[in-house]
């Protein structure tokens, strides 16, 4: 069941920032259940803190998700990560045709905040569009998708699913 929303909601725009002891575990490669506990709460306190706000739509401010942009990767299979030679920083680069994966990893993201969330509740994707500037490379990406808008089209069918999936559980607003 959706919350009715005033004509204007407020909520938070973009990712919360991320204490310390939430970095630490997104970069953690493995979780056993103290660390799923302990990120259980970082979102608690998130969600309460937006409410406490006075919030009408809150977010479990992204804090599972080791990046936004390259969240699709837990949607699909075709991604490599790599260190990006601009900057140096990780990079999550389109190297294979898009394969799903198994849905849902954005939905339990959405399960839990529904499930914790006394207002509204929004969850954030990024527009196929978006991937396609940031993961998209014209050397990298040349064998699977010589072309951006073919990547960005093959991107559509896997949001699509977990969007279907996030409104089923009620969530009030996906954010693209």
């Amino acid at each position: 069941m959706t919350t009715v929303l005033p004509l204007f909601p407020a909520s938070v725009v973009g990712s919360l920032p991320r204490p310390l002891h939430v970095r630490e575990l997104i970069e953690k490669p493995q979780w056993d259940a103290n660390d799923e506990r302990a990120m259980d709460a970082a979102v608690r306190y998130a969600v309460s803190m937006q409410e406490f706000a006075g919030l009408d739509v809150v977010t479990d401010g992204e804090w599972r998700r080791r990046s936004y942009i390259g969240v699709i990767a837990e949607l699909a299979h075709g991604f490599t990560l790599e260190i990006n030679p601009a900057d140096g920083r990780p990079w999550t680069v389109v190297t294979e045709k898009l394969a799903l994966k198994e849905p849902g990893f954005i939905a339990a993201e959405a399960k839990f905040l529904k499930s914790v969330a006394r207002a509204g509740t929004k969850i954030t994707l990024p527009a196929p569009g978006l991937l396609g500037e940031r993961l998209w490379d014209p050397e990298r990406s040349r064998k699977a998708y010589p072309q951006r808008e073919d990547f960005v089209r093959d991107c559509v069918a896997p949001l699509r699913r977990e969007i279907k999936l996030i409104r089923n559980i009620g969530i009030d607003i996906v954010q693209i």
